[in-house]
């Protein structure tokens, strides 16, 4: 009987729980430009930073689980100096898999840079 969840596939719901567990604890600049003053209600500013803080976790998900390396690494510019994360390293997959969870990587990548370009353009 084949294994109904594949180990990627358990660690992406960890991770994904473990991110409804951990409060926003900070404001985005991107999406404030930095002032508590914005004329944006609060309410909406956390509704957009939840998918924003998201898609980094899935991004250095898939970064350190394909290569063993994360936005530092390949994205500096999209860290704005956070912090690196904890105990992330690189995981044994064939290499068929690798290269699926890369481009998955990828994938989120360009998503954090259009999001956080996108902010930049709009005035949000």
């Amino acid at each position: 009987m084949a294994e109904l969840f594949t180990s990627t596939t358990i660690a992406t719901i960890i991770a994904s729980l473990i991110l409804f567990l951990v409060p926003i604890s900070c404001s985005s600049p991107f999406i404030t430009d930095g002032s508590r003053d914005s004329p944006i209600p609060q309410s909406d500013i956390d509704l957009l930073e939840f998918p924003l803080n998201l898609e980094y976790l899935e991004a250095e998900f898939f970064l350190y689980g394909s290569m063993g390396r994360g936005l530092d690494n390949f994205a500096p510019n999209l860290t704005m100096g956070g912090p690196k994360p904890l105990g992330a390293k690189k995981a044994n997959l064939d290499p068929y898999t690798r290269d699926v969870i890369k481009q998955f990587a990828w994938q989120e990548v360009g998503h954090l840079r259009f999001d956080i370009f996108s902010h930049l353009w709009h005035g949000i």
